[in-house]
């Protein structure tokens, strides 16, 4: 199982949602306004650094996961990479 992460910038964050969903993802966490500086340059929601981001988090079996990076790279072909976009996945194993 591996846990993925996706940070989109906050305008983007249906796509990211529809995507889930024709993925058949069963269930993700959603974490809006998330603050920060990345490749795209700050978010901090304020004056100086407008706007802000959206975290995803979703735990999957490897062929989900699989599926849910091909949909992420046709979405960063669509949007072009100056968009904020980024994925990353790691192994994961349930506890309890």
């Amino acid at each position: 199982m591996k846990m993925v992460l996706m940070i989109v910038d906050a305008g983007h964050a249906d796509d990211i949602k529809q995507m889930l969903q024709d993925c058949d993802v069963p269930g993700y966490s959603e974490f809006p306004e998330v603050l920060g500086k990345g490749s795209t340059g700050k978010k901090f929601g304020s004056r100086a650094f407008p706007g802000s981001s959206t975290l995803f988090m979703v735990a999957l079996d490897e062929d989900c996961v699989n599926q849910l990076q091909d949909k992420l790279a046709q979405l960063r072909e669509l949007r072009g990479s100056s968009e904020g976009l980024k994925a990353f996945s790691f192994e994961v194993e349930e506890m309890i």
